[in-house]
């Protein structure tokens, strides 16, 4: 038995720290710095934790102490899955550095079932040793089942679990789990323990049907998956005259996309209406490629014929998103309707970039959604290369990025130029909120070429339809393009070296 306890012990441990990242998204985000901290935290807790077990097997070695261990790393989950809301809630409103609030969120949630966990292994090993002339083989026969459990509940967790479960059922079932162990290593005198085992399962039962009554009220929806922890929610838009909108959230304090609900087909956030310089700038586009599909905004846009394009029933559109779920939501509750003209795929966009052969006439780019999550693998230079494979003679390439131009806080926008301008002809930025201050942190277009543009020539032959229906609000957006010097001592971000997570520091103040 002491076997199978330090094998499942190992793999539920794994499944708590996978399960974490899930658990802390919607208060600090998903971010290296988010991982970092869970992981540096769970490592703590568990070194002090084989402290304390192995000197209280030391003191008081039985099979009771290493079920009371097991029954506090249950209790530890139950408790996480109870409290992780409000302590969570406490972090977001009462930190504002992330780095700080992502410590004290992993501390305040993980620490006590981290601990516990760490208990198991030195106890049960201290059980298990007969003679010290086999001491040896007995630890390394332990250690060995440990890690082999740690392997699958990486996998489990991973690859399946938060695939099809929340994040609450699964803390719940990691505490049934443990209370089962805690019960079989000493089922004598287990009344409390039981009677916490019962707790637990009613518990677990009672998360199902709130998950269930909430969503039959409809004043949230949370879905889980792989990528992302995704809230969708309804407001109103009170600067639109008090329009009801819909909105969908993966980190906190950022809202990825928007739609009004009375005009699906509208777009909502003021940086998604900058995506129409690309019919702008190339009006005769059939083939486009759409990176980042969101709450397809854009891709409905473009379809519903509100752009400026010359033939938008001739279009083919591409959208690469990595995650399905988020696929399921746009059609579920963003009005995504089937279309044959699109197609979706579902992968990380560089990796479709990389094998990709074929050629776009527009590339729209919108994975850089927060802070939270910097995909820089989207802003090197060989990911310019791949963008610029990509595009189509004549096309464009339009980037969404939320930095700054000038000073500190413009590092990361700097480091993409810099980037995109290793394999494009022309590269122009366009500052969508406040183009009289181009130092402050903002959403950014950024528009690349694989051939200088003609400026003698602002609107391209045959787009008639620019000129009628979209003039005034282009002609606006071009007037916010960045006209001062585009030479940057900011190195460009490569595959080796994108210190994203410290450009992107400047957007902690915001």
């Amino acid at each position: 038995m002491l076997e199978l306890t330090v094998f499942f012990s190992g793999a539920l441990v794994m499944v708590l720290e996978m399960v974490g990242a899930r658990v802390l998204a919607p208060y600090v985000g998903t971010s290296a710095i988010v991982w970092t901290s869970l992981i540096g935290v769970v490592l703590a807790c568990l070194a002090l934790g084989a402290w304390a077990g192995g000197r209280m097997a030391d003191r008081h070695l039985s099979r009771r102490g290493l079920a009371l261990a097991l029954a506090g790393a249950g209790a530890g989950s139950a408790l996480t899955a109870l409290c992780h809301p409000l302590v969570g809630q406490w972090v977001t409103e009462g930190i504002g550095n992330l780095y700080v609030a992502a410590v004290a969120a992993a501390v305040g949630i993980f620490a006590l079932p981290a601990f516990f966990f760490g208990m198991v292994s030195p106890y049960a090993i201290r059980l298990r040793i007969g003679s010290l002339d086999t001491s040896g083989a007995t630890v390394g026969r332990l250690y060995a089942l440990s890690t082999a459990g740690s392997i699958l509940g990486t996998f489990l967790g991973g690859f399946v679990l938060i695939s099809f479960f929340g994040s609450s059922s699964i803390l719940w079932g990691v505490a049934v789990c443990m209370l089962a162990l805690s019960l079989c290593n000493a089922p004598g005198g287990a009344k409390g323990r039981a009677a916490l085992l019962a707790l637990c399962i009613l518990g677990t039962a009672i998360n199902g049907m709130y998950g269930n009554w909430r969503e039959d009220r409809g004043s949230m929806h949370l879905v889980e998956s792989p990528y992302n922890s995704i809230r969708v929610y309804e407001g109103t838009d009170w600067g639109e005259g008090g329009r009801a909108v819909r909105l969908m959230a993966t980190d906190p304090g950022y809202s990825q996309s928007g739609m009004y609900l009375d005009a699906p087909d509208e777009l909502y956030f003021q940086y998604t209406r900058f995506y129409a310089l690309g019919p702008y700038f190339v009006p005769h586009a059939r083939s486009i490629l759409m990176l980042g599909g969101g709450g397809y905004s854009v891709p409905k846009w473009i379809l519903a014929g509100k752009s400026a394009l010359a033939a938008p029933e001739d279009v083919r559109m591409t959208v690469v998103e990595i995650d399905p779920a988020m696929t399921d939501v746009a059609r579920r509750w963003f009005a995504l309707g089937d279309d044959a003209r699109l197609s979706v795929r579902h992968e990380d966009a560089r990796a479709f970039l990389n094998r990709q052969d074929g050629r776009f006439d527009l590339v729209f780019v919108d994975v850089f959604n927060s802070h939270y999550a910097v995909p820089f693998q989207m802003g090197t230079v060989e990911a310019a290369r791949a963008l610029r494979r990509a595009v189509a003679p004549g096309g464009a390439v339009l980037m969404n990025v939320i930095s700054a131009v000038e000073g500190e806080d413009g590092r990361l926008f700097q480091s993409i130029f810099k980037a995109l301008s290793t394999s494009f002809a022309e590269v122009q930025v366009y500052c969508v909120s406040r183009p009289d201050r181009p130092g402050e942190v903002q959403n950014l277009m950024v528009a690349a070429f694989p051939e200088k543009r003609d400026r003698a020539a602002p609107l391209a032959a045959g787009s008639t339809q620019v000129q009628l229906t979209e003039q005034k609000p282009v002609e606006m957006m071009l007037a916010t393009r960045y006209t001062g010097p585009l030479d940057f001592a900011t190195l460009p971000l490569t595959d080796d070296f994108a210190p994203v997570e410290r450009y992107a520091l400047m957007l902690l103040r915001q």
